[in-house]
């Protein structure tokens, strides 16, 4: 009895064993098979060069975005090879004019935080608020992704301006925003307001300063070559003044029962 009892029991061990590398093997592949669509459709690289940022950087891209006036110079650094070609911009962490994507995801997780808070203290909070939030959020900035690279396309807007250099000066609005939602439980109607409108000039300067560049380089300015100058600078007003309507409709929080 005794020697069966360990027969079937050493059996068992060999089932869970090869069990236990069958689902090894199987989460490897499963693994490289994510990796492999990751990165076809992502640059790893690229990405990580959005996340590279300090915390000198932090402070003076929110500086920036709540009181762009004071700032003065708005030009990016460009890095170079050995040769001295110009290869791209440098990282977050070495020029804080440069577009990151640390604070716009860091952006939508307080404003999704703040929300659910808010919510919570009306006394109608319910977990599906956070996942409500959230989607209305992404849906905002997917839609104002699209609608610039649309119309990058059709005003022949190259490299100067890159998806992932769009997302992130997208996803800054998340820091106007939530000074808004801050106010807006316990502040005075006026001082809402104001914090509203003050927070929606900030950022449709900062985005016009930032942007600028891309969309009307000072060379085309003096050569006059760019025949779609002038359209430029009206869709540069119309991306600034989104902002607002963008604010507006994030601040608007409601549970989603």
């Amino acid at each position: 009895m005794a020697y069966g009892f360990l027969g079937q029991e050493f059996q068992n061990n060999q089932a869970a064993q090869l069990g236990m590398q069958f689902a090894g093997s199987a989460m490897n592949a499963m693994q490289e098979n994510v990796q492999q669509n990751v990165t076809r459709y992502v640059n790893m690289r690229q990405l990580k060069h959005f996340f590279d940022v300090s915390n000198i950087y932090v402070l003076a891209k929110l500086k920036a975005l709540m009181f762009p006036w004071l700032q003065r110079n708005w030009h990016r650094h460009a890095e170079r090879d050995a040769t001295g070609q110009v290869v791209g911009f440098k990282p977050p962490r070495d020029d804080t004019n440069s577009p990151d994507l640390y604070i716009p995801v860091m952006g939508l997780v307080s404003y999704v935080i703040v929300i659910g808070l808010i919510i919570g203290r009306l006394g109608v909070f319910h977990p599906e608020d956070l996942g409500y939030t959230a989607s209305s959020a992404l849906g905002i900035i997917v839609f104002e992704v699209l609608l610039i690279k649309m119309f990058c396309y059709l005003l022949n807007v190259g490299t100067e301006l890159q998806f992932l250099d769009i997302l992130a000066y997208s996803g800054y609005k998340f820091v106007s925003t939530i000074v808004v939602v801050l106010f807006k439980p316990w502040a005075p109607w006026w001082m809402t307001w104001f914090a509203f409108f003050y927070s929606g000039f900030a950022l449709a300067f900062f985005m016009i300063r930032s942007l600028r560049h891309a969309l009307i380089p000072e060379s085309s300015a003096v050569t006059g070559i760019n025949v779609h100058r002038k359209r430029r600078v009206h869709f540069l007003f119309v991306i600034a003044m989104l902002q607002f309507l963008y604010i507006w409709i994030l601040i608007r929080y409601k549970s989603s029962k």
